[in-house]
């Protein structure tokens, strides 16, 4: 199935808004546009920050839905969640060299495969680094390191060519495929309300629920989070950042919201039934 297939929106119910600490969680209910029966639900938690004080404490509530421990590099669990933060990435697997799709399943097993139109991706530059590249994907533009901020520092990950990429799931370690309970990512210049976004697919391809990250709530290197708790099998979340892709000649400007992504949070792989 087409990586760029149309998907329709499935309907959805909203049942219930509530406030998390400075997240805004959203409850709702639907039938998904999936091959599955029955109604699954969706908890949506969101926030925006200026700095990484507050954008904290919407992590920490994700980071509760999904559940503890942090299962990190260990073999597969029954419980808990696997974090990305790209902080430790070697400088061969950073700008301005590509970061191998399935990196983080194989060489540290998260039981995560990144997938796009090219299959090239970025993870930029610390500040000590042996070719001495610039940080914050300044090696592409250096309008870049102006606009765009860590959550965790020091490293930032983008798709190269094009603003639109999947995560897929594996056992940790292993290439057996998997699903998981629930998706979420930190962004960074979130110019633009309703333009980036996480979309959970099934196994199928076919689109279970939208969740966009909110705008940012300064111009320039503001935080946004958004994820998505659940109780389907997601199979494939599928990210859009902004509405560019980053260029040597593209800059964030009125016509063009470029957005890149810092920590991915996400419940513990399990195998596909």
């Amino acid at each position: 199935m087409s990586f760029y297939r149309a998907l329709r929106r499935p309907a959805v119910v909203v049942t219930a808004f509530a406030a998390a600490v400075s997240a805004t969680v959203l409850a709702a209910t639907g039938s998904p546009a999936s091959a599955a029966t029955g109604a699954f639900s969706f908890t949506k938690v969101e926030g925006a920050a200026g700095d990484v004080a507050g954008l904290t404490p919407t992590v920490k509530a994700f980071q509760g839905l999904l559940g503890d421990p942090n299962n990190a590099s260990n073999p597969p669990a029954q419980n808990g969640r696997r974090e990305i933060n790209w902080d430790g990435t070697p400088d061969a697997q950073s700008a301005p060299n590509l970061l191998p799709p399935d990196f983080f399943n194989t060489t540290v097993p998260r039981g995560a495969v990144f997938v796009s139109k090219n299959n090239k991706f970025s993870v930029s530059a610390d500040d000590d680094n042996p070719t001495n590249t610039p940080p914050r994907f300044a090696d592409i533009n250096p309008q870049y390191d102006d606009i765009f901020a860590t959550f965790s520092p020091q490293r930032l990950f983008t798709p190269l060519g094009t603003n639109v990429m999947g995560v897929r799931f594996f056992v940790p370690g292993t290439n057996k495929p998997a699903t998981v309970k629930g998706f979420g990512a930190v962004f960074t210049d979130v110019d633009r309300a309703n333009v980036t976004k996480l979309e959970l697919l099934d196994r199928y391809g076919k689109r279970l629920f939208v969740a966009y990250a909110p705008k940012a709530t300064i111009g320039d290197k503001g935080l946004s989070f958004v994820g998505v708790q659940t109780n389907a099998d997601v199979y494939e979340v599928r990210i859009t950042t902004g509405n560019a892709a980053l260029g040597k000649n593209v800059k964030d400007d009125k016509k063009r919201d470029l957005v890149v992504m810092d920590d991915l949070l996400y419940a513990e792989p399990d195998a596909l039934r």
